[in-house]
């Protein structure tokens, strides 16, 4: 009795191990699958991307984002975060988003960075709000910016100078809500007495206007609002670097 006992559980035994080696394999099957059959259908034709399609787009060509993004090869498979991350590299691009619009049909969707002002490297250079020198001919490209008094220190195509960038991104707010004010500026630079120095073009209502660092847009609604007031629009400065009040001085008394 105790012989056979022993020889059956032995049996049990066995049976057990066989069949947690072949839960194993399964397991093991299963878990494989999603890392081995896409890269095995990537190879064929039919999964191959058939159409890639850019938006956004308005001074990059759009085949400069198609090379950029994929290979000759790319597949529907790929994942289209490593596409978007390619994308970004471009001094041009400020995001990039990449979305399938069909089975074998992508599209990439840019957001380009705007320029804002030129600074001087020492060649004037378009530059970003967030103070990236944008790979833009100005000769070649409309471009009606302000430009940016002084020497401007930069690194790899990067505007380093704090005030420099404080400066620009206080224009870029500018650019996005003023844009009929911004229109009229011709140079831009820290001012003698501390703030910012506008200098307008001519027929603009004043020759120079001076805001503060702090808050430049309330500043600046101030100063539309006083000049709007006169009935004489010849006025050669309009000081808005007071709190509350705008100070403004005639061509004459100058």
């Amino acid at each position: 009795m105790i012989r056979r006992g022993t020889s059956r559980s032995r049996r049990i035994t066995r049976r057990g191990r066989r069949r947690l080696l072949l839960a194993l394999m399964v397991a093991s099957i299963g878990l494989s699958v999603p890392i081995w059959v896409p890269r095995l259908l990537a190879t064929l034709p039919a999964f191959q991307i058939s159409e890639l399609r850019v938006t956004g787009t308005d001074h990059i060509p759009p085949d400069e984002i198609r090379t950029l993004a994929v290979t000759p090869d790319a597949s529907v498979w790929d994942d289209p975060a490593t596409w978007e991350e390619r994308v970004r590299t471009h001094p041009m691009v400020r995001e990039a988003t990449a979305r399938r619009e069909g089975f074998r049909t992508f599209e990439i969707a840019v957001v380009e960075r705007r320029a804002v002002a030129l600074v001087a490297t020492p060649e004037l250079r378009p530059v970003s709000g967030d103070g990236y020198v944008l790979p833009l001919e100005p000769s070649s490209v409309s471009l009606d910016l302000p430009i940016v008094r002084g020497p401007v220190e930069m690194e790899n195509g990067f505007v380093t100078d704090p005030g420099v960038r404080e400066l620009i991104f206080a224009l870029a707010r500018m650019d996005r809500t003023r844009s009929d004010f911004m229109s009229l500026v011709s140079e831009v630079g820290p001012a003698a007495e501390g703030g910012y120095r506008f200098l307008l073009l001519p027929g603009a209502g004043a020759e120079v206007v001076l805001l503060p660092r702090d808050q430049p847009l309330c500043a600046l609604d101030r100063v539309s609002i006083a000049l709007g007031q006169i009935e004489d629009r010849r006025v050669a400065r309009a000081d808005a670097r007071f709190r509350g009040q705008v100070v403004l001085t005639r061509v004459e008394e100058r």
